[in-house]
């Protein structure tokens, strides 16, 4: 019989979104003749209100009020904002839910956003309660409470750590899997030479020159704009490739800071389809802590510098990453110029974190998940 999977998500920050997209092409590659994949947005016929909360709130709390996104992730900790938050924005989307699953004949559900699973739970038990539910914890190492509210669902986790937290919550031992993280199949080796060289001459970067890449997911780097500024001041003449994501006001600003020097080796991009050819070229890496970010880097065997974490979410990615001596958490722009300076004219320093990097074996959970996914009952 004809498999019908949907996958949910919300736009709050690209990890889940781009999870989502992995994972259901990677199933309708594999299984072409028995498997139809919807990705579908969760919240994509609620109330504008409603969506600017949780979407535009994320993004604005977590990079520009940080004190405010923390709050609010202490205080949805508490079991009984939990249940009274469930009990608020059920009425606006388990409609929409329900009607999507009997809409698209859906037979099988993967959520990966933690806000959904309590609202996709009861929107599958009223359409037809056989209709298996599969979350994806998309945190490795620090993950909120509200991922484990619901307990009537199977939970893929990417930690032995998350794992733990979840039976300790009280999910049943045999309802947690552990796979590897996902990422993205073009991560699952380092480019050959020849294809570096290529990605270099379509940026028209110099086949031997030194590359440092800044990037802070969906919304740029929350410090990009400092960090900039410091290398400039340095008078660095090394390749500067900063990308901004969907944040026009950090381009446009930084388009700005530049075109007030003479700096001819430094690029600025919007949002890219191309990031694992960015990365791939880069000779290190300055960054926030998010679990994709870190992985995609340290996947591909590149030095790591975290500028910023988002407080409570990222912590156990920044903590990861220093743990294992694979990185390191700097926070002032100067002593950033200065690793990656360090970074730059050290080869036997490049050469041992790509040694520690090798004997983490990070893997690519991408297609054992597929096969879960799809053979589960």
């Amino acid at each position: 019989m004809e498999q019908r999977i949907a996958f949910f998500y919300l736009r709050t920050g690209g990890g889940h979104v781009s999870g989502a997209t992995a994972l259901l092409q990677k199933i309708e590659q594999t299984y072409p003749d028995d498997c139809v994949c919807i990705k579908q947005d969760g919240f994509d016929d609620v109330i504008p209100p409603i969506r600017f909360f949780f979407e535009k709130g994320y993004s604005l709390s977590s990079n520009y009020f940080e004190l405010g996104f923390v709050f609010f992730y202490q205080l949805t900790s508490n079991p009984f904002v939990l249940r009274l938050s469930e009990a608020i924005i059920k009425s606006f989307i388990s409609p929409y839910l329900r009607s999507f699953l009997r809409k698209e004949k859906i037979t099988k559900v993967v959520c990966l956003h933690e806000i959904l699973i309590p609202l996709l739970r009861k929107a599958i038990d009223v359409v037809n309660p056989r209709i298996p539910l599969i979350s994806i914890v998309m945190d490795p190492f620090t993950a909120h409470p509200i991922w484990f509210y619901e307990k009537q669902t199977e939970l893929i986790v990417f930690s032995e750590k998350i794992r733990q937290e979840a039976i300790r919550r009280g999910f049943s031992p045999d309802r947690v899997y552990r796979f590897p993280l996902i990422l993205s199949e073009k991560f699952d080796k380092p480019y050959t030479e020849q294809q570096k060289n290529e990605v270099r001459e379509r940026l028209q970067i110099p086949k031997n020159a030194k590359v440092v890449l800044i990037a802070g997911g969906g919304e740029g780097l929350k410090k990009a704009i400092p960090i900039v500024k410091a290398f400039i001041k340095n008078n660095f003449q090394h390749h500067l490739l900063i990308v901004c994501g969907k944040n026009k006001i950090l381009k446009a600003n930084l388009e700005r800071l530049v075109s007030k020097t003479k700096n001819t080796n430094i690029k600025i991009f919007g949002f890219i389809s191309f990031m694992p050819d960015l990365i791939n070229i880069s000779d290190c890496v300055i960054g926030k802590s998010g679990p994709a970010t870190i992985m995609e880097v340290l996947s591909v065997r590149k030095p790591l510098i975290i500028s910023s974490y988002v407080r409570g979410q990222e912590l156990g990615n920044m903590l990861y990453v220093c743990k294992h001596n694979v990185g390191w958490y700097l926070t002032k722009p100067k002593d950033i110029v200065n690793k990656t300076t360090e970074i730059l004219s050290n080869a036997s320093l490049r050469k041992d974190l790509q040694d520690r990097i090798k004997n983490l074996e990070i893997r690519n959970g991408l297609t054992e998940i597929c096969e879960f996914i799809y053979h589960y009952e």
